[in-house]
């Protein structure tokens, strides 16, 4: 039988020892000092989070016996106890050995003691977060005793799969994501708690601590509750390493129980009976010096300075990129901000100065840094001016015979015609020449929507900044519209000219054309076809309405359509109608060209170009004028707390990587 044993002993699997990590060499600081002192500045400076230093992070359920863990290796009662969900705040807790004296201190209260324990409990439970809140800032505790080594741990709520006392679901996914946050960082030992009497398949520890480290290199097992197994059983395989393998291995550990804590038994208590429980209990008798607290306490400080020294590298880059990724960040906001006098006002024409080189590019282009993506507001004007505006000038403008013939004869009124009336082709040309009035006003709105669009686009490079933005947008908009009803107004202008004179001496009209059309100049008699039965049968006939010679063909009354017909079959007034219709419409072609050619060169100076200098000379001065002038300034608010958190940040930084400089 006791070879037997014996055999059964050496095929069991040892644990791989730690390895103890090298003295420091005189004068030089201690490596676990070194990295608190940098968890303390980060912790000051809000960037704990920021950067994973190495550290060991407490994981375990509410029932695994974490809290008493961490009191037995602190030898002190010092976490808050409950029924619900205490623990809702990470705490880093920094120990200290001292020859005699014992106390704690807080990094929110550096300049006090607490001798207390209760009163540090208290204190730990009224830094959690009002109602059922969860934070992930940690609260920094030190606490110096002769009964501690020097160590560092981080404890974070126990996990939970049901909620309980009313607090709501979330937690159970919010306590899950602080612990992942923690324990995710590659710098990050993860120390698992336990308890031997559930079935390892079901830890929460090892399945939270598996997802974040899946080889099993950075988590430490630590089991909990051996001496309420049931009769017969024992956790030989877990703590031999060979159920769950860790590189780290398996401590197993006592805690007090929930009366053992009713009754008043201290910590000592416990620690004096788990060692004899290690040393007495067969089964884990050959394992009593690789078990227990105390020998916790030393494999968590040997493992810890061993794992600083060798993440120290990454560590010191990773400080070095931050902080250079800071100070980037703070000489762009000190290029923007100015002096202090008037930072707010430099930094606020530095934000619209970046808006009015991005809408000047839109619009004119020539830069290298122009879009390769999309077409440009300016390159869609040109192209509209060129396409839809050109189709909208494209009037398809023929005088009617008919009209031609009623303009005509209402010219001469009573009487006679020996000639042919002058005012007749500066009427058709009113009337015809007015209709680019509406194709006018439309071309200037298809730019203005451009435009808007355009200044839109740009002006969301400031939707940090909403006060100002609206402002801007408000101010670009007003001229915007201002300028587009100038356009138009000057566009309508430029017709009401063409329409009040006819210029007979254009260059480019060359009257040569209708040479043979020119009707002879004499007495002419207009009715003299008409039956006389006819005459007398239309005697009574009332003369045609003023509003006839603006009806189309189709739209004359029947009686004067028959006095047009009859007019139609005069030779004399014939020619006269057939040269005024060509006559026009020649003019009408050189009219066409410059009134397309006028309306993109108004389009371009009187709107684009208008509200482009608006933007580029007055748009600040505007701004800087307004009556709410203080709201615009009050939008950079944000951008200067960041720039005093860029200083805090570099500060803190530089400092930290000085820490480390030397190791």
């Amino acid at each position: 039988m006791s070879n037997l044993k014996e055999n059964m002993t050496h095929q069991r699997v040892p644990q791989k020892p730690v390895d103890a990590p090298e003295a420091p060499r005189p004068g030089e600081p201690d490596l676990i000092d070194m990295v608190n002192e940098l968890q303390s500045k980060l912790i000051n400076n809000g960037f704990s989070l920021d950067l994973s230093l190495p550290q060991i992070v407490v994981v375990g359920s509410q029932s695994a016996g974490k809290s008493s863990v961490l009191e037995n290796i602190v030898g002190r009662e010092f976490l808050p106890r409950g029924n619900s969900l205490v623990t809702r705040r990470p705490t880093l807790i920094q120990l200290y050995p001292t020859l005699s004296e014992e106390y704690a201190v807080f990094g929110h209260r550096e300049n006090e003691k607490f001798t207390d324990f209760d009163a540090v409990k208290e204190e730990i439970a009224a830094q959690m977060p009002e109602g059922r809140n969860f934070s992930s800032v940690p609260i920094q505790l030190k606490i110096y005793s002769p009964k501690v080594l020097k160590l560092t741990l981080v404890d974070l709520p126990g996990l939970v799969r049901v909620v309980v006392d009313g607090q709501p679901e979330s937690c159970i996914e919010e306590v899950r994501r602080m612990i992942e946050q923690y324990i995710s960082q590659e710098e990050c030992l993860i120390l698992a708690v336990t308890p031997a009497n559930q079935d390892l398949a079901t830890s929460d520890a090892l399945e939270i601590a598996r997802k974040a480290d899946p080889e099993r290199l950075r988590t430490i097992g630590v089991l909990t509750k051996l001496d309420i197994m049931d009769e017969g059983t024992d956790a030989l395989d877990i703590l031999e390493n060979r159920q769950v393998t860790l590189k780290r291995g398996w401590v197993g550990v006592m805690n007090r129980s929930q009366r053992d804590i009713d009754e008043g038994k201290d910590i000592q208590y416990i620690l004096d009976k788990e060692k004899n429980f290690f040393a007495t209990k067969e089964c884990y008798r050959h394992l009593a010096d690789r078990m227990g607290t105390p020998y916790l306490r030393r494999s968590l400080q040997r493992i810890l300075k061993s794992h600083i020294k060798a993440a120290l590298p990454d560590v010191r880059t990773k400080l070095a990129d931050k902080l250079a990724g800071y100070h980037k960040k703070l000489k762009e906001f000190e290029s923007n901000m100015g002096g202090d006098s008037s930072g707010k006002q430099f930094y606020m024409i530095k934000l619209v100065n970046t808006f009015i080189e991005d809408i000047t590019l839109k619009l004119m282009g020539n830069s290298e840094m122009v879009d390769m993506k999309s077409l440009s507001a300016g390159a869609f004007i040109n192209f509209k001016l060129n396409t839809e505006v050109q189709n909208l000038l494209k009037l398809k403008l023929e005088p009617n015979e008919e009209l031609m013939t009623i303009l005509i004869t209402n010219l001469h009124g009573i009487r006679g015609s020996i000639s042919f009336p002058s005012l007749s082709l500066d009427a058709v040309n009113r009337q015809l020449v007015s209709e680019y009035e509406s194709p006018m006003e439309k071309s200037v709105e298809c730019i203005k929507s451009i435009l808007e669009q355009a200044i839109s686009e740009s002006a969301a490079l400031m939707n940090r900044y909403p006060t100002t933005k609206a402002e801007l947008i408000y101010r670009i908009n007003r001229c915007l519209q201002q300028e587009a009803e100038k356009t138009k107004c000057k566009l309508r202008e430029h017709v009401q000219a063409e329409m009040f004179y006819v210029n007979l001496e254009h260059p480019d009209l060359d009257l040569s054309i209708c040479a043979p059309l020119v009707p002879p100049v004499g007495p002419a008699k207009v009715w003299q076809t008409v039956p006389s039965d006819e005459s007398s049968a239309n005697s009574s006939t009332k003369p045609p309405s003023k509003d006839v010679q603006n009806n189309a063909g189709d739209g004359l009354s029947s009686k004067t359509k028959h006095l047009v017909q009859i007019l139609m079959t005069n030779e004399s007034t014939q020619k006269k109608v057939q040269y005024l219709m060509l006559l026009i419409t020649k003019y009408l072609e050189i009219v066409q060209k410059q009134i397309s050619d006028l309306t993109i060169k108004y389009i371009l100076c009187f709107l684009v170009k208008k509200v482009l200098d608006f933007i580029k000379i007055d748009l600040i001065p505007t701004l800087l004028e307004s009556t709410n002038f203080a709201s615009l300034t009050e939008d950079c608010e944000e951008d200067f707390r960041l720039k005093e958190e860029m200083e805090t940040a570099c500060l803190c930084l530089k400092d930290a990587l000085d820490t480390i400089q030397n190791f």
